[in-house]
């Protein structure tokens, strides 16, 4: 994983220093990353989906299993950066879900926590970054890492070390083979959301457009004076009209979850063509 990240990192790097050409002022490098985009969502038509199709005949119980004990050591991550950014209330939290999902949950296989109250709070490194400071940072796509800001993607690293399979496991093939079974989870797990982006007119805008204003990353307006691309209004079409016959409420609540959803899926789909990258 180290050397996969440091050869990654090396060559957006040179990419980076070299392609700002677009007249889009929130996705300057929009003709490298649309070419990066373009590659990731071949490898996931033609490898990753297919291969995520066969892992949900796995039974639930298991699955959701495999899922609780990701999501474990995902709150390592988000305790580390909590420490890091200072924030008493968020570190207490997930100390606790750590505490309780690690004893009681059985290394993680079961979500005790969340009965009880403790939902999941994602914190990344870029977060960190942005709370000390680097809070503009333009839209950048590292093949196989998923939407993300230049900010974000750098990130990655540090979040890396938080993971403490990074320090137990010394087999690469071990190591692999768990990233592997973590990527087709979270794949797994948006696989009925796939009919929403290829319904868009520009897949790509619209998962960048998301990602931007998910993040409060979309700082400048589009050349019509609209602080959003068409690319999400098209999105929020398509959701309002797949909760045709539900309350406003639900609809809001549908159309936040169904966003949500893409924006991981896309960072699911495009991190693991790593896996298969490497095989």
């Amino acid at each position: 994983m180290k050397k996969l990240l440091s050869v990654l990192f090396l060559s957006s790097g040179i990419v980076l220093s070299g392609c700002a050409t677009s007249s889009n002022p929130n996705d300057p490098y929009e003709a490298y990353n649309r070419q990066v985009f373009t590659v990731n969502m071949a490898m996931d038509k033609y490898a990753l989906r297919p291969i995520t199709v066969g892992y949900t005949y796995v039974p639930d119980p298991i699955r959701g299993a495999i899922s609780n004990f990701y999501t474990n050591l995902r709150d390592f991550v988000s305790l580390g950066n909590d420490i890091l950014q200072l924030d008493g209330m968020n570190t207490m939290q997930t100390t606790m879900r750590i505490a309780l999902n690690t004893t009681f949950g059985l290394l993680g296989l079961i979500d005790v926590a969340s009965s009880l109250g403790l939902p999941e709070y994602k914190n990344t490194f870029g977060n960190t970054l942005k709370r000390w400071g680097w809070t503009d940072s333009s839209y950048f796509l590292v093949p196989f890492l998923g939407p993300g800001t230049v900010r974000d993607q750098l990130g990655i690293v540090p979040d890396v070390y938080f993971n403490p399979l990074f320090w137990v496991i010394n087999d690469p093939w071990i190591s692999w083979s768990i990233f592997a079974v973590n990527l087709l989870d979270a794949r797994s797990k948006y696989l009925d959301q796939d009919q929403l982006l290829e319904q868009t007119l520009d897949p790509y805008a619209t998962v960048r457009d998301l990602y931007l204003q998910k993040n409060g990353a979309y700082k400048y307006p589009t050349e019509s004076g609209d602080k959003r691309n068409d690319g999400t209004e098209e999105i929020d079409e398509l959701i309002d009209e797949s909760s045709t016959g539900a309350n406003n409420k639900s609809k809001a609540n549908n159309k936040d979850d169904n966003i949500d959803a893409i924006i991981d899926d896309e960072n699911a789909k495009i991190a693991a063509s790593a896996t298969t990258a490497s095989k």
